[in-house]
């Protein structure tokens, strides 16, 4: 299943390198843009890994690195490109600041579930790997039921912000170390690579509209 993430990570790096050279995009797309070349990276590791040695890298490897950054330029996305024009930090929109809070606190439950379970060491790799994805929830559960603004910036990113929530949350679950089954990892690799394919596009359509 490496073959078809990496696969699916080199037509989202082709898609938005051409879209990039097509239109003008915004920061916002051009950090997406990143995540998804990460992602490549990191997958390429892996993928060349298994070619050599016959199968998949255990534990902390440098492909970890790229699956981190992956998450890390998403987080980007949202924090320093998004959030300052979806939410003005107004007070009467902090229920759904704690409601969006629900995503990191069942990604740290997880994470404390899977340290009591197997132990510190066993856990590492998936902790790194949770650092980036908990915050990054928090911002796309929150775009997510934020209400629309004038601007209209909410609305037009709401499927796309449905879709990393299911990215997030597959990645949480695929990459857990209790999560060893052949069968479900092979589920959510399809799953994990149908999503990121939707990714771009998604976030393309909606930042098109931002402009109309």
């Amino acid at each position: 299943m490496t073959g078809l993430k990496l696969a699916a990570a080199l037509v989202c790096v082709l898609y938005g390198g051409w879209e990039c050279i097509r239109r003008k995009q915004p920061l916002f797309f051009k950090l997406l843009l990143y995540a998804m070349a990460s992602y490549l990276l990191g997958t390429l590791f892996t993928a060349g890994y298994a070619l050599v040695y016959g199968h998949e890298p255990e534990g902390f490897h440098v492909g970890i690195l790229g699956y981190m950054g992956t998450y890390f330029f998403l987080l980007s996305s949202y924090y320093g490109a998004m959030n300052r024009l979806a939410d003005g930090g107004e007070a009467r929109y902090r229920g759904y600041r704690l409601a969006a809070a629900s995503g990191p606190l069942l990604v740290l439950v997880l994470l404390a579930h899977s340290v009591r379970t197997l132990g510190d060491g066993a856990c590492l790799t998936y902790a790194l790997l949770c650092l980036p994805i908990a915050p990054t929830l928090y911002f796309s559960i929150k775009h997510l039921i934020l209400p629309d603004v004038d601007l209209g910036i909410i609305r037009v990113m709401r499927p796309y912000n449905a879709c990393v929530i299911v990215f997030c949350m597959v990645q949480v679950l695929l990459q857990a170390p209790a999560c060893s089954g052949l069968d479900i990892r092979a589920a959510g690799s399809v799953l994990s690579s149908v999503l990121l394919m939707t990714l771009l596009p998604m976030a393309e359509m909606g930042v098109r509209k931002w402009f109309i």
